[in-house]
């Protein structure tokens, strides 16, 4: 049962991260509004994987589990930061794409991709050990 938590886990982050994050970012002409869609379905989703990361620690404490929450919970932590630079941002679209509030905005949002990633690999390799 852990081990279908995990891979549903693990192709949850790959769905969002790898799927819907690239169309709506390609389709939607306006990063503003594609950001809106992505951080909404991201935050359904954090609910979602907390719920599963909670029953895998429950099922079996380990330190993959461990690793995986601490993993879930930073980049709760990161969407809540970029969810307040964004507020004092505006309107991304109107700022100028090397503007350094847009850059470091660009970074933390990068950062925050590697760490989903870097929890489904962990995840991956939770179901195949």
């Amino acid at each position: 049962m852990s081990k279908l938590i995990a891979g549903a886990y693990a192709g949850e982050i790959f769905t969002i991260v790898f799927i819907v994050s690239y169309v709506l970012f390609k389709k939607i002409d306006t990063k503003n509004l594609a950001g809106r869609i992505y951080g909404q379905i991201l935050w359904r989703f954090y609910k979602i994987a907390l719920l599963e990361l909670l029953m895998l620690f429950i099922l079996n404490t380990s330190f993959y589990t461990f690793i995986l929450i601490l993993g879930l919970l930073g980049n709760i932590y990161l969407s809540y930061y970029m969810k307040s630079l964004k507020q004092s941002i505006g309107d991304i679209d109107k700022v100028d794409f090397n503007a350094p509030i847009r850059v470091k905005f660009r970074t933390i949002s990068k950062i925050s991709s590697l760490l989903l990633v870097f929890n489904m690999i962990l995840a991956i390799i939770y179901v195949l050990r």
